[in-house]
């Protein structure tokens, strides 16, 4: 059956067409692009952290030569390929995120041993130190990422290119993650049983020829209309031919710790229990100590600036402060620069048909309530800074699940409850998903899949995402 020309033309309309095929395409040569482009910066980090040590701490460097850097050169693409660098991108929905310097730097440690037991074995021990084998693998963190970004925009200046296999709410908010992400392309859905309204480039029996005609180069199944049977078999005749990626039925429930264990041919999903224990949470105590004081002394002048703004802009007090829920249900005073007029919240019930949110949120794009400052401050997220004050008296945290009012935290739901286990925050995966952008499901599962897989790491992650989040300036109104 051939695909409906007014669906081809609004879909041409709203998705970039490419000529040439994505970046997981995981031929031979992007492999050996990547690997030419690791061959050169693992060499500039092993000259650079030679002539560092060499400069700074000679009596630590050895005899460090060209030997040396070719052993180094050898023991770090090694370690690349021991722990999946050139096998794990092409498979991968975005291969860009497999090159972090969090992801080579787990690397890097293999690297050193390597490095160790050639000059052991090879220069017999008399020439590299463990604190040379170090400097000269430690710079690959930054360089090699760096790099293969810039082999990918020379050679592959091309996104991979992404049909979803579904259709439906889960289909539909999966669609506008994938859209936030500018290095993929979502190029259009495929289903049966289409509701009206939905749009769609063929049924499940046309995948072969609609993957053909779009060039496509992975396939991602969201909970297909069609039966089991009939999803497989379409499947299965394009499997050699493009990627495929899966959402778990019960994706709620999974996080970036769940874990796959083979049974007798079948996969198994273990999910990972709470990780925020007594230890953790301490430390959690002290960064948000550290930073939040650090934050109000360096930013005390913006701080007088906006009280100043806000006084001369409209009649009534500088800070804007409402009961708020937090850890385990108890209420605290939250303080905010006012970003609306002093009455706004007797006024709430009078705009309440305008709320664009959905669920327990409140938010009107064009709030009539908004003061000329107010809509400048929340547009950079300044009206948040007082919110340091909440973190040092301890009833918030800088990175946590979002504070809602007493009056609408009554009514959230689902899997977002759990938000109630750890404090409230200034920032987190709320507020760098898309914010306002985003539905009451998203904020339920990302409420649910922070607290369930917390980590030091991820809370730092999210503090240095922030402010780019910020500049953007999506979502927030």
């Amino acid at each position: 059956m051939a695909v409906p020309t007014q669906r081809l033309a609004s879909l041409k309309g709203r998705h970039p067409v490419s000529a040439n095929p994505g970046i997981t395409s995981g031929d031979l040569g992007h492999r050996l692009l990547l690997q030419a482009g690791d061959v050169v910066t693992v060499i500039a980090s092993a000259s650079l952290g030679a002539w560092s040590l060499s400069h700074f701490i000679p009596i630590r460097a050895g005899r460090l030569g060209i030997s040396e850097i070719v052993v180094s050169l050898i023991a770090m693409m090694t370690a690349f390929h021991l722990h999946g660098l050139y096998r794990r991108p092409a498979s991968r929905l975005r291969p860009s995120r497999w090159w972090r310097t969090a992801v080579v730097s787990r690397a890097l440690p293999t690297a050193v041993l390597i490095t160790l037991a050639v000059d052991a074995l090879v220069l017999h021990g008399d020439r590299m130190t463990l604190t040379a084998a170090v400097m000269m693998v430690a710079p690959a963190a930054i360089l090699v990422p760096a790099g293969r970004r810039l082999v990918v925009r020379k050679f592959y200046p091309t996104v991979p290119r992404i049909l979803v296999l579904g259709t439906g709410p889960i289909s539909d908010r999966l669609t506008s993650r994938l859209k936030r992400c500018n290095d993929v392309c979502v190029v259009g859905h495929v289903d049966d049983e289409v509701q009206r309204g939905e749009q769609v480039l063929g049924g499940i029996a046309e995948l072969a020829d609609v993957c053909i005609e779009h060039r496509i180069d992975r396939i991602v199944v969201a909970f297909p209309r069609s039966s089991d049977a009939t999803v497989l078999e379409a499947l299965r005749g394009v499997e050699s031919q493009v990627f495929i990626s899966e959402v778990p039925r019960y994706f709620e429930l999974h996080n970036w710790r769940s874990e796959t264990e083979d049974l007798e041919g079948v996969t198994i999903f273990n999910l990972p229990g709470t990780s925020l224990g007594a230890l953790d949470r301490v430390l959690k105590r002290l960064l948000d100590l550290t930073l939040s004081t650090c934050a109000l002394v360096a930013a005390a002048p913006i701080l007088l600036v906006i009280a100043i703004a806000i006084k001369l802009d409209s009649p009534g007090p500088v800070f804007f402060r409402q009961k708020r829920t937090g850890q385990r249900g108890q209420t605290f005073w939250i303080f905010k620069f006012r970003s609306m007029t002093a009455d706004a919240g007797e006024s709430r019930y009078s705009v309440a048909h305008s709320n664009e949110a959905e669920g327990p949120m409140f938010k009107i794009k064009d709030d009539p309530r908004i003061t000329r400052v107010g809509a400048i401050i929340r547009k950079t997220s300044l009206d948040e800074l007082p919110q340091f004050i909440n973190v040092i008296r301890g009833e918030m945290s800088l990175v946590g699940p979002r504070p809602f009012p007493t009056e609408d935290a009554s009514r959230i739901d689902g899997a977002a409850i759990t938000r109630v286990d750890v404090k409230p925050g200034i920032t987190g995966l709320w507020q760098i998903s898309g914010r306002s952008d985003l539905t009451y499901a998203d904020l339920q599962h990302l409420d649910s899949i922070y607290v369930r897989s917390w980590s030091l790491i991820w809370d730092l992650r999210i503090l240095l995402k922030t402010p780019q989040t910020v500049f953007k300036r999506d979502g927030a109104y």
